[in-house]
């Protein structure tokens, strides 16, 4: 009965201590240790949204070859980070100067047009803040001036209102615009002859005109339709899209070159018709725009620049002008009518080195040899 009475004592004792330890806060060191281990579960401060480039200002201009000199504000935050990584386009160029907060840019290699500059923060390899902003560079080239001489006249159909035009084997193709009277042709160049011809329908402006192996491709104007046609038949095979508005068209044998009347060039995968990349033509002046119809002739890209009589001939890898070729004259003012108009049409017979010129509703189809 004693020992009973002594369990029953002991069990209450314990049970008292094991209560109160329960209800006891916690001690300093246990305080500690949750405000340490909070601390360490923290993520590390974060620097800010972006970077803030002072200069050079947005979309400013330079020349290719400029070392430009690229400066940000010093980031502020609990931790420096470890480097700041300095692009141009999708490039790394170097690491900025966390000293100075400044990098010098060398663009000798660049592209013209607009270049996209990027710096990102990194702290232990993450990203923890980034700025961009675009500059524009134009060429460091002063185009030469070229001129021409007529090695022959052929005949041309006056109501052809030329968009594109294209020399393969002997024969000319063309695409014509106008609505309602957008076509498909093919000619022989010597007389002006029409072998076979297709029409758009009426609601639709045809534009250039390209040979991709055994298809002919035509674009159009506003619609952001193109058609795709077997060559020897002029059977339809195929329709596409474009965002753009269609101007010139031309290809390298691998990918297509289109315009859409401002100092762009799209490089086309034909097949899907999707944009590869793109280059911004410039001379040492600025944009040349109304690029529209095109010709690749022995690596250079030759554009009619709309509404003048100038050809502009282009690096189609850096997008800078390498020369001009004025056709002022070509047409003599008695073959000027109140529907002809601007100079349009370039098309190379590559196996005999012969440059054929004509434009838009002209009474003639010019053989020209280039003068540099």
């Amino acid at each position: 009965m004693k020992s009973g009475k002594l369990l029953i004592l002991n069990l209450g004792l314990l049970l008292t201590v094991f209560i109160s330890c329960q209800s006891r806060p916690p001690s300093d060191a246990h305080k500690n240790n949750t405000t340490t281990l909070a601390k360490a579960e923290k993520p590390e401060a974060i620097i800010r949204k972006s970077i803030k480039i002072i200069s050079p200002k947005k979309n400013q201009q330079f020349t290719v070859g400029d070392k430009i000199k690229l400066q940000t504000k010093e980031i502020k935050a609990d931790k420096m980070p470890d480097s700041v990584i300095v692009m141009a386009g999708r490039k790394q160029q170097g690491l900025l100067d966390l000293e100075a907060w400044i990098f010098v840019l060398n663009s000798q290699n660049f592209n013209t047009g607009h270049v996209k500059i990027t710096m990102k923060a990194f702290i232990e390899g993450k990203i923890i803040s980034s700025g961009s902003l675009s500059i524009i560079l134009r060429s460091d080239i002063v185009p030469e001036s070229w001129s021409y001489k007529i090695v022959n006249i052929y005949p041309h159909d006056r109501q052809a209102y030329t968009q594109g035009l294209v020399y393969e084997n002997g024969f000319l193709y063309e695409g014509t615009g106008q609505r309602g009277k957008s076509s498909l042709r093919k000619l022989k160049p010597e007389t002006g002859d029409l072998l076979s011809s297709l029409n758009l329908p009426p609601d639709l402006f045809g534009e250039g005109i390209c040979i991709f192996k055994d298809e002919i491709i035509q674009l159009t104007w506003t619609s952001g339709i193109g058609f795709v046609y077997d060559k020897a038949s002029f059977k339809f095979l195929n329709r596409f899209r474009y965002s753009t508005q269609g101007w010139g068209l031309t290809t390298n044998g691998k990918d297509l070159l289109m315009s859409d009347g401002s100092e762009k060039i799209y490089f086309i995968e034909p097949k899907y018709f999707t944009e590869i990349s793109n280059i911004e033509v410039y001379d040492h002046n600025g944009p040349v725009r109304n690029l529209n119809e095109l010709e690749l002739i022995d690596g250079k890209l030759y554009a009619n620049i709309y509404t003048t009589d100038k050809v502009a001939v282009i690096d189609p890898i850096t997008g800078k002008v390498l020369a001009y070729i004025n056709f002022a004259g070509l047409l003599e003012k008695n073959d000027i009518r109140p529907d002809t108009d601007v100079l349009n049409g370039i098309a190379w017979d590559k196996d005999n080195q012969r440059l054929f010129i004509t434009g838009k509703n002209w009474p003639k189809l010019f053989e020209v040899k280039i003068i540099k």
